[in-house]
């Protein structure tokens, strides 16, 4: 009986002198299942972070950072005040362009509500010999990212809604795209250009797509008053 004890002392005499040789198997051995913990640890905090909801002090701070004026707000600075408008009309925009266009004046108020979030400009003018009246709301959605305008007038029972991105610093300029119904009840797509010029003129450029090609139908000159 002493033969196999003395293999077993031999492997086991050997097995301990190749721990001691190579100290590195043991020691990955040990850190292995202490790296496995860690991720493991890891993957649960991260998974927490993202399933648990947030807190309604958090979501208020949100909606108010959402629904305070920001700097694209701030840019339509320039169209605010009163101002006397000169317009140009190349045709009637449910009607087909002509050559030369018709020049109309008119005013504009244009005046900031509910905290600068919004502006409001009031029209007055003249339309083929008629009285004309419009009034835009011009804002910055934060949550969409983009120019949103609404406008009405006296010459239809519609509203027009249209939207663009935010000015341009190049060129002080931004542009509006919606549209609006023809006379025979389909839709016209519009498109709006404005353009800061100095602190006392800015302009808006209208073109409208008729038989799928654009055409320029309005330019409004404004001049500023006060």
């Amino acid at each position: 009986m002493t033969r196999p004890i003395s293999i077993a002392n031999a492997l086991l005499s050997a097995a301990l002198i190749t721990a001691l040789a190579c100290p590195g198997w043991a020691s990955a051995a040990e850190k292995a299942p202490k790296k496995t913990t860690k991720t493991e640890a890891e993957t649960a905090a991260a998974k927490d972070k993202t399933t648990t909801p947030p807190s309604q002090e958090e979501m208020m701070a949100a909606m108010m950072k959402l629904a305070a004026p920001g700097p694209e707000h701030a840019a339509l600075n320039p169209l605010a005040g009163s101002w006397k408008t000169t317009i140009k009309m190349w045709g009637d925009p449910a009607g087909p362009p002509t050559a030369e266009p018709t020049i109309n004046q008119g005013t504009c108020d244009r005046n900031w509500v509910m905290g600068g979030r919004y502006l409001v400009g009031n029209y007055k003018g003249t339309f083929n010999n008629m009285p004309f009246e419009g009034m835009e709301v011009l804002g910055y959605d934060n949550t969409k990212k983009q120019y949103v305008s609404s406008w009405v007038d006296n010459m239809g029972t519609g509203i027009m809604l249209s939207s663009g991105g935010a000015m341009d610093p190049g060129t002080k300029s931004f542009t509006l795209t919606g549209s609006s119904p023809g006379p025979s009840g389909e839709n016209i797509s519009m498109r709006e250009v404005t353009k800061i010029v100095d602190g006392n003129t800015y302009t808006m450029t209208m073109y409208s797509a008729m038989g799928g090609q654009e055409q320029k139908m309005m330019e409004i000159t404004y001049t500023r008053v006060k």
